[in-house]
């Protein structure tokens, strides 16, 4: 079954860190195998220019396909271009997160389940749930 999955490297959100970009920096990914063995393809060939790839957060999908996924990501989330930034090295599907609107999405979420509405500290699985669901 396909899968949609969000990689992240520590080294980018360094850079982006560094550059003034974001930190919260993440790759989008579609695979009809395994989310971990993609990530590790990713750290294999040096993707965007990084080696220690690793896999936030995944799920199955039906009837989505990569150019779709592409898509959405594009449309819903700021992707950066590789014009503009060299150092991906021509990779188009690193999105830029906006970490205030992880956590609203999060505590409106917990409010609405009748939850506590306190700020979560945002761990990477919560970057990639928000980004996954906002996708599909």
């Amino acid at each position: 079954m396909p899968v949609v999955y969000v990689a992240m490297s520590n080294a980018m959100q360094e850079w982006g860190a560094d550059v003034g970009v974001s930190k919260q920096l993440y790759k989008v990914g579609y695979t009809d195998g395994d989310a971990q063995e993609a990530v590790q393809e990713l750290g294999a060939e040096n993707y965007a220019g990084h080696a220690d790839w690793q896999l936030a957060g995944s799920r199955e999908v039906e009837g989505l396909d990569a150019e779709t996924v592409m898509e959405r990501a594009c449309e819903r989330q700021k992707v950066l271009d590789p014009l503009y930034y060299p150092r991906l090295k021509g990779a188009k599907d690193i999105v830029r997160l906006d970490q205030r609107k992880v956590e609203a999405h999060i505590v409106i979420k917990k409010t609405m389940e009748g939850g506590d509405s306190k700020v979560p500290k945002l761990k990477p699985a919560d970057m990639a749930e928000f980004l996954i669901e906002s996708i599909l």
